[in-house]
């Protein structure tokens, strides 16, 4: 494993059920993320990618195979630990509450306040922190519901950087965003990844976006998962193997999925 690995997969086998049950979506998947990366992971529609997502956090079982964190099997973490180690960034709808922006992005704390769940000054200034990343302090006292969709990704973010952990997952964060709002976004975890030394995984189905802003892709075919930084993937050609519609093809040069 090399020194700056935060995740290691090794043989492993994504799915559902289990012994005669099991119902396999992706097998013998072998690859590793490093520290200070963003990596997006892009594939068809139910190709598995939200259930590889799942099983790399420890939410969903794996059917073989084993998962590194560092370099400790993923079984052996406990919630606690789990907690400091990774946050999540998922697609699921924030309960109705009247919490605000510095409310919603302070239980980003929790796995390290007490059982009061007391801010000691190391939490408000990772919450603080946060906040300037993400350039959110100015809706710090507003209602969480009387953001935009855009506007409360960003909150989200930065829940999970108040978490303070090595690595975030993301499930399609830029989902219902208009275009100056995904690359902001994308611009947002890049910038994130890179100044803080931090590994971010997210799924995403905006994949020219993707291409020009990822230092390294997980790319999930039906036969394969390949991670490689996105001019190697050009090269290879595997672009041409996610869709089978005729009319999609990837153009190499300009770098991007054109109509036919």
């Amino acid at each position: 494993m090399s020194v700056n690995s935060l995740l290691r997969v090794c043989d492993l086998t994504i799915g559902y059920g289990k012994g005669n049950q099991a119902l396999p979506l992706a097998t013998q998947l072998h690859f590793e993320l490093k520290a200070g990366q963003l990596v997006s992971l892009i594939g068809p529609n139910g190709v598995g990618k939200s259930t590889l997502l799942r099983t790399l956090c420890g939410i969903q079982p794996a059917l073989s195979g084993s998962i590194f964190w560092e370099d400790k099997p993923l079984e052996e973490w406990t919630a606690e630990q789990r907690a400091r180690k990774l946050a999540l960034v998922l697609t699921d709808k924030i309960p109705k509450s009247n919490l605000t922006v510095y409310e919603l992005i302070a239980l980003g704390r929790h796995p390290y306040t007490n059982w009061l769940g007391q801010l000691a000054p190391d939490d408000i200034k990772a919450i603080e922190t946060a906040m300037e990343q993400t350039e959110v302090s100015l809706w710090r006292d507003r209602k969480h519901y009387e953001l935009s969709d855009g506007q409360l990704q960003r909150v989200l973010i930065a829940r999970a950087l108040a978490q303070d952990t090595p690595w975030i997952v993301l499930d399609e964060p830029t989902t219902h965003l208009d275009l100056v709002h995904k690359v902001g976004v994308f611009q947002l975890l890049q910038r994130v990844a890179h100044q803080t030394g931090k590994c971010i995984l997210f799924s995403t189905h905006d994949i020219d976006l993707a291409i020009q802003l990822s230092d390294e892709m997980l790319i999930m075919t039906p036969q394969q998962l390949v991670l490689d930084q996105p001019c190697n993937h050009i090269e290879s050609g595997i672009f041409n193997t996610l869709f089978t519609d005729e009319h999609i093809r990837f153009d190499a040069e300009k770098g991007r999925f054109v109509i036919s």
